[in-house]
C-alpha cells in the first residue's frame, strides 16, 4: 500500500471514530514537506479542519495500560529495571508511547491477530517511513559532523545515550527482543515531532462546548491522529479547540480539532502553527528549519564548577542559578540575570554586600563608581571570550567540506540554515558588547569627569 493510500485510510478510520476531517481537504504528496492536506475548494473561517476524539489519542494513561493488558503484567512493573542508573524510578511517557507504539509493529511482523488494547495500526500504518526522518539521530557520521561547534552536536549526542538507555530498560522489562533500538528510535522520533500537548485533552467546563486550551497549563506529550497531518508554518493563524459533538450514531463525544480562523484559497496546503520555536528545537525535535527564524536562540550556560565557597553561597542568597541555560536571542540583547551572575563571580574579593558607603564622602563615592565601571568592563570582556569562543568554534567547522555522497543536499541546507542563525545572533550580540565597551571606556579615559573631591 502507498504511503498516499495508507495516510487516507487514516482518514477514514478517523471518520468511522467520530473524527472530522474537511471535505474541502485531501491528502497529496508535495516535493518538500512530503504527505500534506491542501485545500480542493475555498475554506471559510471558524471551519474545523480536522478533529479527533479523546478516545483516540495515545496518551502514556493508554499506552501504560495497553501494555499491562497485552504483556499480563501490573502497572507498577513499569520501572526502570534493577542495576540500571535510574533503578524502581516509573517510565517516563516517551518510554511508555514507544512501547506501546512498538508492541503494534512487532505483532504485526509476527502475522498475529492484534490484541484489542492495540487500538491504533491504521494511524500507525500512516506513519511516514524512517527513510523520511530528518531529525538529526537519522544523520549519517558525515552529517552529524556539519553540527560540530555547535550545542546542538552535544545536544544529538546526549539525546541518543538518554534514548538508548530507555530502549533498553524498556527491553529488559517486557522480554521482547522486537522492541529494537531502531524501533525506539523511530517511536521516540515520532512523539518528538508529532505529539500534542495534553493539555488540549480538557473536556469544556459544565454549560460550554468548547474549551480553548492555555499556553501556560502543565502538559505531557499526547498523539492526536489525523492532527498531525498539518506541517508548521509560523503565525499561522489556527486555533487548537476541544469542544462536545454529537456524533451521526447520535452518541456524545468530546474531541479536539484545529479550526482555520481566516479564509483558505483553494489549492494551497493547510498548515498547523507549532507556537514560536528555534531552529534548535525544531532541528532536533522535528527535523527541519526555518530560515531567518525570528524565534531563533542561541543557548548559554556558564561553567561554574571549581567556584569559592562564598561565591556559591552568595549566588544561592540572591536565588541566581548559574547552571541553568540562558538565551541570546537575535537582537543581540544579553539576559540581565546573566550579567549579574558574572558580575558576582567575577567580584570574589566582595563576597559580601558593599559596607555602606557614606553619601557625603565624594571621594568614596566616585572610586566606588569607577570599580562598577571596571567590574563591568571585566564582566563584559569575559562575556565576550565566551561568545567569540563560540563564534569561532561555529565559522571554523562551518566550511567543512564532506566526501562526495556522504551528505544529503537538504540535510547540509538545513545545517547551514541552523548555524548561519547561531552565527548572526553571536554577531548581533558582540556587536552590542563591542558598544558597551566603548562607552565605558570613553567614561573611564576620561576619569568620569574627575573626582569632585579634586584629588
Amino acid at each position: 500500500m502507498s504511503d498516499l493510500a495508507k495516510v487516507n485510510s487514516l482518514i477514514s478510520w478517523l471518520r468511522e471514530k467520530g473524527g472530522h476531517f474537511h471535505e474541502s481537504a485531501e491528502i497529496k504528496i508535495d516535493s518538500e514537506t512530503g504527505v500534506s492536506p491542501f485545500s480542493t475548494a475555498s475554506i471559510g473561517p471558524d471551519e474545523g479542519l480536522v478533529s479527533c476524539p479523546f478516545e483516540l489519542a495515545i496518551t502514556a494513561d493508554l499506552a501504560s495500560q495497553a501494555i499491562c493488558e497485552v504483556k499480563g503484567i501490573k502497572s507498577e512493573d513499569l520501572v526502570w529495571p534493577v542495576g540500571t542508573s535510574k533503578e524502581g524510578e516509573i517510565w517516563n511517557e516517551r518510554m511508555r508511547i514507544s512501547a506501546y507504539l512498538g508492541l503494534h509493529w512487532i505483532y504485526k511482523e509476527k502475522d498475529e491477530q492484534l490484541p484489542s488494547a492495540l487500538a491504533h495500526s491504521p494511524y500507525i500504518e500512516a506513519l511516514p517511513s524512517t527513510s523520511n526522518l530528518t531529525t538529526p539521530l537519522y544523520f549519517s557520521s558525515a552529517e552529524l559532523d556539519l553540527l560540530k561547534g555547535s550545542t546542538m552536536y552535544q545536544a544529538v549526542n546526549a539525546r541518543k545515550q538518554e534514548w538508548k538507555a530507555e530502549s533498553d530498560a524498556i527491553r529488559s522489562v517486557l522480554k521482547e527482543d522486537g522492541l529494537t533500538w531502531d524501533r525506539y528510535l523511530a517511536s521516540a522520533t515520532y512523539l518528538s515531532s508529532r505529539s500534542f500537548p495534553s493539555k488540549l485533552l480538557r473536556r469544556p467546563e459544565e454549560g460550554s462546548v468548547t474549551h480553548e486550551a492555555k499556553k501556560d497549563e502543565e502538559s505531557q506529550p499526547v498523539l492526536l491522529p489525523g492532527l498531525d497531518l498539518f506541517n508548521h508554518s509560523r503565525g499561522q493563524p489556527i486555533l487548537w479547540l476541544s469542544s462536545n459533538k454529537t456524533h451521526r450514531t447520535g452518541k456524545d463525544t468530546s474531541s479536539i480539532s484545529l479550526v482555520s480562523t481566516e479564509i483558505t484559497e483553494k489549492g494551497v496546503q493547510l498548515y498547523n502553527n507549532y507556537g514560536p520555536k528555534s531552529n534548535e528545537e525544531l532541528l532536533l525535535g522535528y527535523g527541519f528549519v526555518i530560515p531567518n527564524n525570528p524565534d531563533d536562540v542561541v543557548m548559554l550556560k556558564l561553567g561554574t564548577s571549581g567556584l569559592p565557597l562564598p561565591i556559591i553561597e552568595k549566588l544561592k542568597n540572591k536565588k541566581f542559578d548559574a547552571n541553568k541555560l540562558f538565551e541570546l536571542r537575535r537582537n543581540g540583547e544579553i539576559d540581565k540575570s546573566l550579567s549579574e551572575i558574572m558580575r558576582i563571580m567575577l567580584n570574589e574579593h566582595d563576597c559580601n554586600d558593599h559596607d555602606e558607603i557614606d553619601e557625603d564622602d565624594e571621594h568614596a563615592l566616585h572610586q566606588h563608581e569607577e570599580d562598577e565601571l571596571q567590574l563591568e568592563m571585566d564582566v563584559l570582556g569575559m562575556l565576550g571570550g565566551m561568545l567569540d569562543d563560540k563564534l569561532e568554534k561555529l565559522q571554523t567547522t562551518h566550511k567543512v567540506e564532506e566526501k562526495e555522497g556522504e551528505v544529503r543536499s537538504e540535510i547540509r541546507k538545513m545545517c547551514d540554515i541552523y548555524k548561519q542563525g547561531q552565527i548572526d545572533i553571536l554577531n548581533a550580540a558582540m556587536d552590542k558588547i563591542s558598544e558597551r565597551i566603548e562607552r565605558i571606556e570613553g567614561l573611564l579615559d576620561e576619569g568620569m569627569g574627575g573626582c569632585p573631591c579634586g584629588c
